[in-house]
């Protein structure tokens, strides 16, 4: 089982930490738009299964002449 209080991990926590800290407003923002295409995703979705519900309701129409 590795050690995780290695002194080369708090090295690495350290500088992640930094990087992170630098880009925090990049990251943010990427995580902001990450988040809006899921939601624009699920929200067409939802309407594809809503419409495809409001077609299953609606009464089987045959043209005249052709049943």
């Amino acid at each position: 089982m590795p050690d995780f209080a290695t002194p080369d991990r708090d090295a690495l926590k350290d500088a992640l930490t930094e990087v992170l800290r630098e880009n925090r407003d990049w990251l943010r923002e990427l995580v902001q738009e990450a988040l809006l295409e899921v939601a624009d995703a699920e929200a067409r979705r939802e309407a594809d299964y809503r419409e495809a519900y409001a077609d299953r309701q609606r009464p089987h129409v045959v043209a005249h002449g052709q049943a």
